[in-house]
């Protein structure tokens, strides 16, 4: 049994493709369900940079395959362009790189600590349906714990940006000074709430937040000021702020050309900033080509993530370190795993041929007292032990030693 990882990243596709395959909260009960009838325990993490499947199984060429016809046939359109963006992991190379999500060095903000919760949602969800069960959920767990550990031993996560306090800071390098603005943040979940914060840091005080859910916008706004509105007041509210910064988990889009060329037209030349870091995009990308109109989406923030990673090289490389440690330690769990039952095989062995030896003995000495053979049975047990010893200390050092043993003391073959 071997750990797969198969996906694509900000490091391997644009953003036109990552968005096309993401999957949304509601989705992702539909998509496990249907892959763990086909390759089983599955873990499907799908962020704003990132839509990994993480499994277990036997043969990797068997999970690779099923992942990737998975794929093609959710997402037909898009097959051809997906086989050149896939990177696929197995083992070894499959923890590490989920040790590095975790840890936040994968990410396009280097040392974010924000994927660190979307890792444990993304493997919540997958508990919730029952398709992250045994190994797995051990990966999982241990991986969590790693990222943990990378943030509190190390600087990494130290005044780091996450994407929504990126996505304002990319607002004022791009507009200057907008402690004056007035921004309209649509989305009121996790991402919305970090941006309101982050324009509350920057001296930003005129807030509206717009959800489809008004109750959260007004939880929201309650707390880190500005005002809410209703998912209605969308299209008026276009024509009343300077920078929209939206993050909805919506499928479709969210801000239409049609939608912001109204708004437009009545802001009297006014010029208008939107940033989208949704994934799918929230914004239809023909916005940027109106008048008037500043668009920025993921990729746009790559500038303000490069600024930001030259600051955390040196606590990165402390990071890779203690990655390094814990997947030595994990794949060492993992071998001991594996041979535990061939461990067992061989103590079983050798205890089933003690009591065959021992049977025929006391067979022939009748005369033995009580006492005579209780001294027979513990030299016996302990001359198995010591023989046993030091192979069985071979096989948990090195693996490769227990096909060897099963050869040697005959374990797959016929009781004499």
């Amino acid at each position: 049994m071997i750990l797969c990882a198969l996906g694509i990243s900000h490091r391997t596709s644009p953003l036109e493709i990552r968005e096309s395959i993401a999957f949304t909260k509601d989705e992702l009960p539909e998509a496990l369900l249907s892959l763990k009838d086909t390759i089983g325990d599955v873990v499907i993490v799908s962020t704003c940079n990132r839509t990994e499947f993480y499994s277990t199984g036997i043969d990797p060429r068997i999970i690779e395959q099923s992942l990737t016809d998975f794929l093609a046939q959710r997402f037909p359109r898009r097959e051809e362009e997906l086989s050149s963006c896939l990177y696929f992991y197995e083992q070894e190379d499959a923890i590490k790189h989920l040790f590095r999500v975790t840890s936040g060095l994968d990410s396009l903000i280097l040392g974010e600590s924000q994927i660190l919760g979307q890792v444990r949602e993304a493997y919540s969800a997958s508990v919730t349906q029952g398709c992250a069960k045994g190994i797995i959920a051990k990966v999982f767990h241990h991986a969590l714990r790693v990222g943990k550990r990378a943030h509190r031993e190390t600087g990494i996560g130290d005044n780091t940006l996450s994407i929504s306090s990126a996505a304002v800071e990319t607002a004022r390098q791009t507009l200057g000074d907008i402690t004056q603005s007035r921004v309209m943040i649509v989305g009121a979940g996790q991402a919305g709430k970090l941006v309101a914060r982050a324009l509350k840091d920057r001296g930003v005080h005129q807030m509206v937040m717009v959800n489809r859910t008004l109750k959260r916008a007004q939880d929201v706004a309650q707390e880190l000021g500005g005002e809410a509105k209703s998912f209605e007041s969308l299209d008026d509210l276009l024509g009343t702020v300077d920078i929209v910064v939206s993050s909805t988990d919506s499928p479709d889009t969210v801000l239409s050309q049609e939608m912001v060329a109204r708004a437009s037209a009545k802001r009297n030349g006014s010029p208008l900033l939107v940033v989208d870091i949704a994934v799918p995009r929230d914004a239809d990308p023909a916005i940027g080509k109106l008048p008037g109109v500043t668009l920025l989406d993921m990729d746009d923030l790559e500038e303000v993530s490069q600024v930001h990673r030259q600051k955390r090289e040196e606590e990165a490389a402390q990071v890779e370190d203690i990655i390094e440690e814990e997947v030595s330690n994990f794949q060492e769990w993992w071998d001991s795993r594996r041979v535990v039952p061939g461990i067992a095989q061989l103590r079983d062995h050798a205890e089933y041929l003690r009591q065959q030896e021992i049977s025929k003995t006391l067979k022939k000495m009748p005369h033995l007292s009580g006492d005579d053979i209780a001294h027979i049975e513990v030299l016996s047990r302990a001359i198995v032990k010591k023989l046993l010893h030091h192979p069985i200390a071979a096989i948990k050092e090195d693996p490769s030693y227990l096909e060897t043993t099963q050869k040697l003391f005959n374990l797959n073959g016929k009781r004499e």
